[in-house]
C-alpha cells in the first residue's frame, strides 16, 4: 500500500468517525448536561425525601405516650424501616459513584486519544483536497475535547454531591439511634453495641463490664415536682455520666430512669473505681427544683462478661446486683462477679 493510500485510508476513517462527533460533542452543551444532572439530582433526592418523612413519623411516635412495650415495638419497626431505606440509598449512591468514575475514566481516555489524533493530523503533510477535511476534523476534535473537560468538571461536582449525601445518610441513621431527651444512645443502639462487644469477647477474650445505673427515688421526684422536673434530673444525670466516662466507654439510656454502661478493656479495680466515681459525681451535683436544692443519688449493679455470656445473662446478673443495691439502702455499687452467683458489695 502506497503512502498516499495509507493517508487516504486514515482520513477516511476520521470522516466516518466524524458522523459520531456531533453526538459526543452534544454532551458538552450546558442544556444537555443540566438536564442530565437535574434528573440525576431528582433521582438521588427522592429517597432522602421519603427518609425524611419516615424520620418525622418516627419522631412523632416517640413523642406519643404509650405503654412501654407497645412504644418499643413501634419505634423498633420504624427504625428498622429507616435502616433498610438507608441501606438501599447507600447502595444506590455506590452504584452512581461507580458510574461517575467509569464515565470520568472514559472521558479521560477519549481526551487522550483525541489529543494524540490531533497531533498526528497536525504533523501530516496532506494533499490540498484532504487538508481541508483534516482541518475540519481538528476543529471537531477541539470541540469534543472542550466538552470532555466540561463533563469532567460536572462529574467532579456530582462526586462531591454524592459524598455529601452519604454523610447525610450516616447522620440520619445516627439521629434515630439517639435518645431525644438525654442525647445518649437509645436502647436499640445499646443492644447493638452490647451484641458487638460480646462477639469481640468471644473472639479476642477482651474483658469488659456492664453497669446498670438507676436513679434513686425517681418516682418521688416525678410525684413531688412533676414530670418536667424529672426530665431535668435525667438530663443532668446523663450529662454527669457522660462527662465522667472515657471516650471508649459506651453509655445509653436503657429506659425510664435507668442507664446502661459498657466499660471496655477494664479490670475489676478500674470498674470499681469508676462506679464509685459516678456515684460521687451525681451525689455532689446541685439540682434545683422549684428553687429548692435537692440531692440525687444513683445505684449501680455491675457484671463482668465471661466467654459463655449472652446479652440476656449479662443483663440479668447486672440487674440482680442492682436489685441488691436498692434493697440494701441505695446510693451504692455491687458486683455480680460469678455467673448466677450472689452479688458482692464493691469496696
Amino acid at each position: 500500500m502506497s503512502r498516499l493510500q495509507q493517508i487516504s485510508f486514515l482520513v477516511t476513517g476520521f470522516i466516518v468517525g466524524l458522523a459520531f462527533l456531533p453526538i459526543l460533542s452534544r454532551l458538552g452543551e450546558p442544556g444537555m448536561l443540566h438536564d442530565f444532572f437535574d434528573a440525576l439530582g431528582r433521582m438521588v433526592a427522592s429517597p432522602f425525601l421519603r427518609a425524611g418523612e419516615a424520620l418525622s413519623r418516627l419522631l412523632g411516635v416517640k413523642k406519643a405516650r404509650r405503654p412501654s412495650g407497645a412504644q418499643d415495638a413501634q419505634v423498633d419497626a420504624r427504625e428498622q424501616r429507616i435502616n433498610d431505606l438507608a441501606q438501599t440509598i447507600r447502595s444506590l449512591l455506590l452504584i452512581l459513584t461507580a458510574a461517575i468514575q467509569r464515565t470520568d475514566l472514559a472521558a479521560t481516555n477519549s481526551s487522550r486519544a483525541l489529543v494524540e489524533a490531533r497531533e498526528v493530523l497536525s504533523k501530516m503533510a496532506l494533499p490540498p483536497e484532504l487538508a481541508r477535511t483534516a482541518s475540519h476534523l481538528v476543529a471537531q476534535i477541539d470541540r469534543v475535547f472542550d466538552s470532555n473537560s466540561y463533563l469532567k468538571g460536572e462529574l467532579a461536582n456530582s462526586q462531591e454531591i454524592l459524598s455529601t449525601q452519604q454523610q447525610l445518610i450516616e447522620s440520619l441513621r445516627t439521629a434515630v439511634r439517639i435518645d431525644g431527651m438525654t442525647q445518649l444512645a437509645n436502647r436499640s443502639f445499646f443492644d447493638d453495641r452490647l451484641a458487638e462487644v460480646l462477639q469481640l469477647k468471644k473472639r479476642y477474650n477482651d474483658s469488659f463490664f456492664l453497669m446498670l445505673i438507676d436513679v434513686d427515688n425517681f418516682k418521688n421526684i416525678n410525684d413531688g415536682y412533676g414530670h418536667q422536673a424529672g426530665d431535668r434530673i435525667l438530663k443532668g444525670v446523663a450529662f454527669k455520666l457522660k462527662s465522667t466516662l472515657r471516650d471508649s466507654d459506651f453509655v445509653a439510656r436503657f429506659g425510664g430512669d435507668e442507664f446502661a454502661l459498657v466499660l471496655i478493656k477494664a479490670t475489676h479495680d478500674t470498674a470499681t473505681a469508676l462506679a464509685w466515681k459516678l456515684c460521687e459525681s451525681v451525689r455532689g451535683s446541685r439540682f434545683l427544683l422549684d428553687g429548692k436544692e435537692i440531692t440525687v443519688t444513683v445505684s449501680i449493679g455491675v457484671s463482668e462478661a465471661v466467654a459463655e455470656d449472652t446479652a440476656e445473662s449479662l443483663l440479668r446478673r447486672a440487674d440482680l446486683a442492682l436489685y441488691h443495691v436498692k434493697d440494701s439502702g441505695r446510693d451504692g455499687v455491687m458486683f455480680a462477679d460469678v455467673p448466677d452467683g450472689q452479688p458482692v458489695p464493691a469496696h
